[in-house]
């Protein structure tokens, strides 16, 4: 079963990945292949390929030579080659072949330069000391300043990449700013006869790779002297921002007075994100990347510290920690359990540096050392050099938390290896649990279900299989179908796009994506009988993990007959539940009456991800004609009608839904009371059932996705965060999950998070409407006013909705600023488009905010105009809401009690409060400010709310309790992430935010309190410049300006 909720997750915009603010039935599509006779071993095509740098999306290898399990083609020393090929030293001149002179150009070759010849007027080349793939390096004489340089020249092909073009430059960017004895000097960057190069130290000595190839292992001393070396020059470069990324032996460089250098800065980036990279992507050498950096995760100066546990290791026992067969089984291994100890290896190596090491390879980056110069002063201190380091203790003895080895592991074969690939991980942070439905403790495991080939004829079998076959496969608490939708958009991306998920692009995207296996299979037809076959492969490696057929006596027999397919993959993963019981748990699923029930279903979860949310009503709606009790019909109607606005719909077929419970799964069943309690507005029944939900099927990124919105609505940001990184967690690269997190983070007043969060998702989906939707308003928290406008411009191209919402969003840093007529303007343009769109929710929240513009100007006749029209538009809470306080603002109090009692007598929380809010409006009008702050106490008891606590400081302003007061305008500054969305309904709402700097300046001068003056001051550095606002006006007053 597959569902990317956001259930406040920002429903109304369409998400080109999949936020599709409900959940519905698993999608699907289906034509295409059977298995071709021949498979292609992606990991070792990988493998072979080279594995310096590697991107996400697309999946993308790099072809420069390899720098894992293939030596260097020379020994060496003196300089490193740009980064992606091998790094290379000679200790003597390197036989080159002399390429045909060219008279006209004697670096025609532009790599295999002429010894004797000299580059640029300035430099003499004197010998080669080593090539690769992309370049090659030299010894030479610099003439101008007479020195020996070591000079890298890039081949002119390799120049005309733009990306490794970059890199060789960044090369050079990097390491200028690190002056240390232990970082190689880069001198410059120079291009002469259509070659470009670098200059650099040149240094007489061997680089480890080679002192390791020729030693085998070295003595502690001496390795700790290496290694406190290079740890002096990481903290070097750490302290100025910078990342290396790719170190290894080979890029650490002893000169014959022991003096040791770390080199090749071309992989580089720095703390701040300008390097290379995106999160996401994975770059560096395969043999020595931290667990983080292999499942393309953001790394920070603790990726480097593992790197050197790992060489350390290797330099005093002369074996990897990690040791397997292929380096993506090794990658494996550092990502699964911890390494032995080097005590537990050698018996001569000192309990303390024994230690040091450990702390250095801890799996978690938060408990190794967090900066290299930690790591130094721990080494020095070894050495007797310092007696002040960072306290060296032996890690806690603990409970080894590694998943349980699956029965292809067994074999050899490397079947959860989330990352190796293409970064992400699906199981990592659960760890053992005990789960309902399997009888033993299972870490999870990610399956990306294919197209089945549909050779019967009958395009009512399209679309059909494969979701069926998912919710059966989820019947096992441990395993987590991912989104077909979400495969087809990758697919599409691929180096050779597509649409279809066969078994190609299936293992592409799952590698792409860190699945553990994908499933793919076909269907025919013999007569009556129909025969159904599916197989299960191993993601990296290929292997057949499970194979299953069954045959149907006809049609109809196919959906309860299916769940039989499932039984031997999902004991093939590690479930061990008998076979009855796996039938029993996931028959319910299995109820429709139709097989054109489950294809209009189907289709209709094909076009929700398409962004077709009225092809995909349709879809649904059909469904549930074909079967009036098929209760994923109605949760993919109530998905589609709150992503087109119409919520009170939404609530009414997620009640049908709720009607036919007995054709729900255990685990639909959690997740579609969840949803309907999220939908209700019913966020504490929400929250246990979505707790339930995720303490039986802990790897339910439903779950933990919708528990997030769940604790969103009411209020409790941690708890939010909490459960919104656990979904980030299953599926690092799900877009909905990001985008959700990042929208708490900016909800919870983290915007520097939102924005990194949106960023990184519109990495993954660039054209994702709703990740423009949270960059502009985590930008608009952090006062970014003209970058929010420009993301607010993108979010115009996406598409109608979109630019509805930008809209909305271009009208409130308008309004946010005071320029109330440019708002205005923009509000009643959109108003009238939305409108003629029929789109009545959106021009009813339009006109809902052009009033409370008009009503701040003093325009009370036209703001109640306008308000009428929202109201004529929309019966929602937010406009209700809205409505009701411009009533009271306008003394019309009898309209006022109307709306507030409508609110009251809704059966959920948050309209409750908002009337008991409006109650105490009145009652302030009324000047009774004793009534007014008991009813908005009481509004705060129910939900705890931004505004509650705004209307409350107001009412205490106006009883003349300052402290009071000043306290909760306070408070609205700690919480100001609130006012990006005051209702949490994808409409910006920060133009609120400014008022609360007025009132605090209220409340401080009546406390006689100085600081009165700074708040004034706050509101006009934001509205200071208006002409509009009134408000200005008086504090300018007030101020002396």
């Amino acid at each position: 079963m597959d569902d990317v909720l956001s259930g406040s997750d920002k429903s109304r915009v369409p998400e080109e990945a999949a936020s599709r603010d409900m959940q519905v039935a698993l999608d699907s599509k289906a034509p295409d292949s059977s298995l071709p006779p021949n498979r292609h071993d992606l990991a070792a095509m990988l493998e072979d390929a080279g594995t310096t740098v590697l991107s996400s999306t697309p999946l993308r290898v790099d072809t420069n030579p390899p720098t894992i399990a293939v030596p260097p083609p020379t020994d060496s020393s003196a300089a490193t080659m740009v980064s992606g090929a091998e790094t290379v030293f000679s200790t003597s001149p390197v036989r080159a072949t002399v390429p045909q002179k060219n008279p006209n150009n004697p670096f025609a070759s532009g790599i295999l330069l002429e010894i004797g010849t000299t580059l640029g007027g300035r430099y003499e080349i004197l010998e080669l000391l080593g090539q690769g793939g992309m370049g090659a390096v030299y010894k030479a004489a610099d003439r101008e300043v007479d020195r020996i340089v070591a000079v890298k020249v890039i081949r002119p092909e390799m120049a005309s990449n733009p990306e490794i073009l970059a890199r060789f430059k960044q090369e050079l960017v990097l390491s200028s700013k690190v002056t240390d004895r232990n970082v190689i000097r880069i001198y410059d960057l120079g291009e002469a006869q259509g070659v470009k190069f670098i200059t650099m130290e040149y240094m007489e000595g061997d680089n480890l790779h080679k002192i390791l190839k020729e030693r085998g292992k070295l003595e502690v001393s001496e390795a700790v002297e290496i290694m406190e070396q290079v740890a002096s020059g990481l903290a070097a470069a750490h302290r100025e921002g910078i990342i290396h990324r790719d170190l290894k032996p080979a890029n650490i460089m002893r000169d014959k007075s022991g003096r040791v250098v770390v080199m090749d800065f071309g992989l580089a980036r720095t703390f701040s994100g300008d390097g290379m990279t995106q999160t996401g992507m994975m770059l560096g050498t395969m043999e020595y990347m931290s667990p983080e950096q292999a499942q393309g995760m953001e790394v920070k100066a603790s990726s480097d510290i593992f790197t050197v546990g790992l060489i350390l290791y290797e330099l005093l026992t002369g074996i990897t920690p990690f040791h397997a067969e292929t380096a993506i089984a090794s990658l494996l291994m550092r990502t699964q359990k911890r390494a032995a100890p080097l005590v537990d290896v050698d018996r001569n190596i000192p309990g303390t540096l024994s230690n040091i090491v450990a702390k250095c390879l801890e799996k978690e980056p938060a408990k190794r050392y967090q900066s290299a110069d930690d790591l130094d002063a721990d080494l020095r201190v070894w050495q007797g050099k310092s007696t002040v380091g960072r306290t060296i203790s032996a890690p806690a003895a603990r409970r080894d938390r590694r998943i349980p080895t699956l029965p292809w592991l067994r074999a050899g074969v490397a079947g959860v290896l989330i990352a190796a690939i293409a970064g992400g991980s699906a199981w990592y942070f659960i760890g053992k649990r005990k789960a309902a439905g399997t009888s033993t403790a299972h870490g999870p495991v990610s399956v990306l279900i294919g197209d089945f080939a549909n050779h019967t004829g009958d395009s009512v079998l399209d679309n059909t299989l494969e979701p069926m076959l998912g919710v059966a496969m989820e019947g096992a608490s441990f395993i987590n179908v991912y989104s077909r939708g979400d495969a087809r958009k990758f697919a599409k991306k691929l180096p050779n796009p597509t649409d279809v998920l066969d078994e190609q692009s299936s293992r592409l995207v799952a590698m792409n994506q860190g699945v553990n296996a994908i499933i793919t299979g076909d269907i025919s037809r013999r007569g009556e009988q129909y025969d159904i076959s599916a197989i299960a492969l191993d993601t990296v490696s290929g292997n057949v993990l499970a194979k299953a057929d069954v045959t149907v006596a006809d049609k109809q027999q196919i959906l309860s007959e299916l769940p039989k397919l499932a039984i031997p993959i999902r004991q093939a993963l590690g479930d061990t539940t008998p076979a009855s019981v796996q039938f029993d748990k996931v028959s319910g699923g299995f109820t429709a009456k139709s097989l054109e029930a489950v294809h209009y279903d189907s289709l209709g979860v094909e076009q929700q991800f398409a962004g077709k949310f009225q092809e995909a009503f349709n879809s649904f709606k059909k469904s549930a004609e074909e079967d009036p009790q098929f209760a994923r019909a109605y949760t993919g109607m109530a998905a589609m009608s709150q992503n087109l606005g119409r919520t009170a719909d939404a609530v009414k077929y997620m009640e049908l839904a709720m009607q036919n419970k007995d054709r729900m799964t255990e685990r639909e069943l959690y997740r579609n009371q969840g949803l309907y309690y999220l939908t209700t507005g019913e966020s504490k029944n929400c929250i246990d059932q979505y707790t339930q939900l995720v303490t039986r099927y802990p790897a339910d990124r439903v779950g933990w996705n919708n528990l997030a919105n769940c604790y969103t609505q009411l209020r409790n940001a941690p708890k939010a965060l909490e459960a919104a990184r656990h979904a980030v967690e299953i599926v690092p690269k799900g877009v909905g999950q990001r985008l959700n997190l990042a929208f708490i983070a900016a909800f919870a007043g983290d915007f520097s998070t939102g924005e990194k969060e949106a960023r990184a998702a519109l990495d993954i989906s660039p054209t994702s409407a709703q990740g423009q939707l949270v960059l502009a308003e985590a930008q608009t928290g952090k006062s970014q006013i003209d970058a929010a406008a420009n993301s607010y411009r993108q979010l115009e191209k996406t598409g109608a909705p979109g630019a509805s919402t930008a809209a909305d969003g271009l009208a409130d840093l308008a309004a946010y600023q005071g320029n109330y007529a440019e708002a205005a303007r923009i509000l009643t343009q959109g108003a009238a488009t939305d409108a003629a769109a029929k789109d009545t929710d959106s021009a009813a929240r339009k006109y809902a905010a052009l009033a409370n513009i008009e009503e701040l100007q003093g325009h009370q006749p036209a703001a109640l105009t306008d308000m009428a029209k929202a109201l004529a538009a929309s019966q929602s809470l937010q406009i209700q809401m809205l409505a009701g306080t411009l009533y009271v603002e306008a003394g019309d109090l009898a309209k006022a009690q109307k709306a507030a009692a409508s609110l009251a007598a809704q059966k959920s929380t948050e309209p409750q409060a908002y009337g008991k809010i409006l109650q105490g409006l009145i009652a302030l009008k009324r000047k009774d400010s004793k009534a007014a702050i008991a009813q908005i106490i009481a509004a705060n008891g129910l939900l705890d709310t931004w505004i509650g606590h705004f209307e409350l400081g107001r009412a205490y302003l106006e009883a003349g309790a300052f402290q009071e007061a000043s306290a909760e305008f306070d408070l609205c500054l700690k919480r100001r992430g609130e006012a990006i969305e005051l209702f949490d309904d994808n409409v910006p709402t920060y133009a609120y935010f400014p008022q609360v700097y007025y009132y605090q300046g209220r409340a401080r001068q009546g406390m006689k309190n100085a600081a009165y003056s700074d708040s004034y001051k706050n509101y006009l550095s934001t509205r200071g410049a208006s002409s509009d606002d009134p408000l200005a006006l008086e504090v300018r007053r007030l101020v002396g300006q």
